[in-house]
């Protein structure tokens, strides 16, 4: 396995925006815990080369569940891209991945 490049789209940090807002309505802790959490594993599938599981969404989409979550990505030689973290519970459709290519590069 090969280290990667981290990189999250806009769509996957307004998702994570999201999560962070609702659990903050109840334990502003625990929402800060959440997306460290998520932020670290992210990191780490990308640090250690992890693929995932394929899923039909998209092409090349790979999905790796975490926390109640399912962190949506593809990878490249280089990079790991970071397109959507839904919940594990959601109805997934290729609708929730059109336009989430929109990446935040800074990463």
């Amino acid at each position: 396995m090969q280290s990667r490049r981290l990189v999250v789209s806009l769509r996957a940090l307004d998702d994570l925006l999201e999560d962070y807002s609702y659990v903050a309505d109840f334990n502003p802790a625990a929402a800060r815990r959440l997306l460290d959490d998520i932020n670290t594993k992210m990191m780490s599938l990308a640090q250690l080369g992890i693929t995932g599981a394929a899923r039909n969404f998209a092409p090349n989409l790979r999905a790796f569940p975490y926390r109640d979550r399912c962190i949506y990505f593809v990878v490249t030689e280089t990079t790991m891209t970071v397109l959507r973290v839904l919940h594990g519970r959601q109805d997934i459709t290729a609708a929730d991945f059109s336009s989430a290519g929109d990446t935040n590069e800074d990463n």
